[in-house]
């Protein structure tokens, strides 16, 4: 646990220092997502030993890495279509060497981290005067519901979500989860409405709680999916960079998977108002 708050401690500075450099120098965020990216890339292609295989880790590393810089869905549906092309050419030359499976591996491992990072880039294009709450969101929904899930579940956890794919997770902690997940979301709403909004712009608040509600959901399966590749695998962590949780992706699992609902969501159902 001291290692978790450790690690919490470092991070959260971290990123509002790079929320404030936003400021002057919007990049900084397709930038940041574009490393993180990539490491989850590494990550991933170690985990199956394909990193020294240069013709598939090359593209594989260049498409993570490029993927948060795409500027709409039409460059981002190209850089997909090029890289399973390129990938399906690759199975069918050095087969069988290379299985159907392995293909499968890459593009959704790989496909799905890259996406999930990149929704963080297109969430900044809802709102340009107000990107950085749908920046904090897609993170806050993340890590506040993977965190009561943890603590719940050390507290008070006693029967086991999915034992076979992730032992320590129990039902109990899920719940919690969910219900602190969507509770710290509307906190963190009500900061951006009274604090930093005032009375430039109003929040959505059902909306909000909703897309907490679903986006804790959607944390516990993205962590669970993870799990699973890493079992996969037969790997424990897919890291140690950061201490206390593993590899990037060990952190970055549940944001995988709720940064692309909160940029959905937010498409179809605005969460902000202009005043």
């Amino acid at each position: 646990m001291k290692t978790r708050i450790l690690s919490a401690l470092i991070g959260i500075p971290l990123l509002m220092a790079i929320l404030y450099c936003y400021r002057f120098f919007p990049y900084c965020v397709n930038i940041l997502c574009s490393l993180v990216s990539l490491v989850c890339c590494v990550e991933l292609l170690n985990a199956k030993k394909f990193f020294r295989d240069w013709l598939i880790s090359v593209p594989c590393m260049l498409f993570a890495t490029a993927l948060p810089f795409t500027l709409d869905m039409k460059m981002l549906s190209t850089a997909v279509i090029v890289l399973m092309i390129y990938l399906f050419v690759t199975l069918i030359l050095r087969f069988p060497r290379y299985q159907f499976d392995d293909i499968a591996y890459l593009l959704t491992a790989v496909g799905l981290s890259s996406f999930g990072m990149s929704s963080i880039t297109l969430a900044l294009r809802l709102d340009d005067t107000h990107s950085c709450f749908y920046i904090i969101l897609c993170l806050a929904v993340a890590w506040i519901a993977d965190g009561g899930a943890y603590f719940v579940g050390r507290a008070m956890g006693k029967k086991k979500l999915c034992p076979d794919i992730s032992p320590k997770k129990t039902v109990e902690g899920a719940i919690g989860g969910v219900i602190i997940g969507t509770l710290g979301t509307v906190g963190t709403a009500l900061v951006f409405q009274y604090v930093i909004f005032g009375t430039n712009a109003k929040v959505n608040l059902i909306e909000v709680a909703v897309v907490g509600f679903f986006g804790s959901l959607l944390s516990i399966i993205g962590d669970l999916t993870f799990s699973l590749i890493k079992r996969s695998c037969k790997v424990k962590d897919y890291g140690h960079i950061i201490p206390g949780h593993g590899g990037l992706l060990d952190r970055c699992d549940s944001v995988i998977m709720v940064a692309p609902f909160v940029y959905l969501f937010a498409l179809y159902f605005p969460l902000l108002h202009a005043v």
